[in-house]
């Protein structure tokens, strides 16, 4: 199982395609710290394309089509998690974890 996973799924809610990574690059880190302070002001359309381009930074081979069929939770724990790890990093947490 890797770190960070986000299924697509079928009309028939199946499995199609499954993105993972145990990876992210420090740039990614340091953008969602910044994407999360923009988003709580912004409107719904503009959080979830900021959130959607953001996601697609974490898995490169994901594309347009594929976050459509992706389930939203999915997309917003992927997001949470990379925001609340991001979080850690700045507040000393991650020197703990070492």
């Amino acid at each position: 199982m890797a770190l960070f996973e986000l299924n697509i799924y079928g009309k028939d809610d199946e499995i199609t395609k499954r993105f993972e990574t145990d990876r992210v690059r420090w740039g990614v880190y340091l953008q969602a710290a910044q994407l999360e302070e923009q988003v709580r002001n912004a409107k719904a359309t503009e959080q979830f394309e900021a959130i959607g381009a953001f996601i697609k930074k974490i898995f490169p081979e994901l594309t347009d089509a594929d976050l459509e069929n992706a389930d939203s939770e999915d997309v917003m724990n992927t997001f949470k998690q990379l925001v609340n790890k991001a979080s850690g990093i700045q507040s000393g947490e991650a020197e703990k974890n070492v």
